[in-house]
């Protein structure tokens, strides 16, 4: 999970992602910037395996890409992790390991057909590791393996998982026939049922190594026993809710207790629930795509939202399901997206599966598609018809002009103003030169003044516009 601004540098780039909304706003919103999506060419893998679900991809040292997926059978009884390699992130080619591109595990005991959930982390010693889901055999249970190369990988220790779903060893039971959890009692010495609920977590998990900070994260699924007023008997797993906990790691072995960091709250659905939470640093802060779960009958739907935080704790969530459109076809019930995005040619791309099936379907049938969009779009504000406006915070002019990314279809004008919001001499809104027009670059001009004057002084700048959509400012 590495951050493109350095240690020694801040971001010189302010985006609004409170979902309070910015200083002083009248008459505008949030809005999600615009996404084309994409269907991937996926190579098949040999075995007759159709169905492949993307859950990490990996930028290798000559620019290109690599992803690890779950390649499975459409009754989910046969699981296997696969690998693909791509150029530009929409046309994979199977990566051969021998008759197919699908892993072999060295020292993994048992069943190799039910392995699914591959998430992989280039080292800082150069090694490969990947933590995966490991199901049958009386595991449901989260492994690590390691490699020198990312291809030929050998599990670390069968009997020491990192986390465990709750299902392992019998604390809870799968109900025939019905393919629910539910809770029940089992005879455990008190011991092994609290060193293993400790650590707890449904198969949904997202593994990253944050080189800022020299530390292991896990951003995956807390199972909160299900309340009556919140409990959907249609669901697949009627018995939870499902939030999403944060766990750290010095080593990536050794996990800390669980936090949760993001539960539904009065803005949210009554039925909502969280199913992944996958992370990647851009500029000084952290997005996330967030796995949005309507799991009412009748929906059973599957989305995903942008939320932004600073710490990884306390998550801003401005604008709530559907960043990447579900439409009629492969994506009208549900999206999964992969844990990264890629910068490819200036703009982030990622790769999710979509399905036309329901969550609490038996039987699944999935498309490979990316989701691309420009690079410093993430949420904008947005005004109408009718004019709206705000003001920024209080910024340090650091270059000799300022930078809007906006798309102004209507009119937009600026006014400089000093730290407190009184406006400066020669910059107010009747001076502004007005903007046009969809551009990653506008410049702010006005008649007679000049920004460079105000070089290293602290100022804000307020906006007033109509028919427009404003993402960032550089300055």
């Amino acid at each position: 999970m590495p951050t493109p601004t350095p240690n020694a540098s801040i971001s010189r780039r302010r985006f609004w992602l409170d979902e309070a909304g910015p200083a002083g706003a009248r008459s505008v919103h949030h809005v999600y910037a615009p996404i084309e999506t994409l269907r991937c060419n996926v190579e098949e893998s040999g075995t007759g395996l159709r169905n492949v679900s993307f859950s990490d991809l990996v930028v290798l040292d000559d620019g290109s890409f690599r992803a690890y997926a779950t390649v499975y059978s459409t009754d989910h009884r046969t699981m296997r992790i696969g690998i693909w390699e791509s150029g530009d992130a929409v046309n994979w080619s199977a990566c051969r390991l021998g008759e197919t591109n699908l892993v072999e595990f060295a020292n993994l005991p048992g069943d190799q057909t039910a392995a699914a959930g591959p998430q992989v982390i280039r080292l800082p010693n150069g090694r490969w590791r990947m933590y995966f889901w490991k199901h049958r055999d009386g595991h449901l249970r989260c492994l690590v393996a390691e490699s020198e190369e990312g291809l030929k990988w050998r599990v670390l220790d069968v009997d020491r998982p990192v986390l465990y779903h709750p299902a392992d060893g019998g604390l809870w039971k799968l109900a025939e026939g019905l393919g629910v959890h539910e809770a029940v009692k089992v005879d455990l010495p008190p011991d092994r049922v609290l060193a293993r609920k400790r650590l707890w977590s449904n198969d949904s998990a997202n593994f990253y190594y944050n080189d800022r900070l020299g530390r292991f994260e896990c951003y995956s699924v807390w199972l909160h026993p299900a309340i009556p007023s919140r409990r959907v008997d249609v669901d697949n797993a009627p018995g939870v809710h499902r939030l999403i906990q944060r766990r750290l790691s010095a080593d990536g072995i050794d996990w800390s207790d669980a936090e949760l960091v993001i539960l539904p709250d009065e803005r949210d659905p009554w039925d909502v629930q969280f199913y992944f939470l996958g992370v990647q640093w851009v500029e000084d802060f952290m997005i996330g795509s967030l796995g949005y779960y309507r799991v009412e009958d009748g929906q059973q739907t599957m989305d995903t939202d942008l939320c932004f935080s600073t710490d990884g704790r306390r998550w801003q969530r401005p604008v709530r399901g559907g960043w990447i459109p579900r439409c009629p076809g492969p994506a009208s019930a549900g999206i999964y997206a992969a844990n990264r995005w890629l910068d490819v040619g200036g703009r982030w791309m990622t790769v999710f599966t979509a399905t036309p099936n329901p969550h609490n379907t038996r039987q699944w049938e999935v498309t490979t598609m990316a989701a691309a969009f420009d690079a410093n779009r993430f949420v904008g504000v947005a005004a109408g018809r009718t004019p709206g406006g705000f003001v920024t915070e209080p910024f340090v002019l650091s270059r000799p002009d300022i930078v809007l990314d906006a798309d102004v279809r209507g009119w937009l004008r600026a006014e400089l103003c000093d730290g407190f919001g009184a406006k400066l001499p020669g910059f107010h809104l009747m001076d502004s030169l007005p903007v046009e027009g969809d551009s990653a670059s506008h410049v702010l001009r006005w008649k007679a003044a000049n920004v460079a004057d105000h070089l290293f002084d602290c100022v804000r700048l307020r906006l007033e516009f109509a028919d427009a959509v404003v993402y960032s400012v550089a300055f």
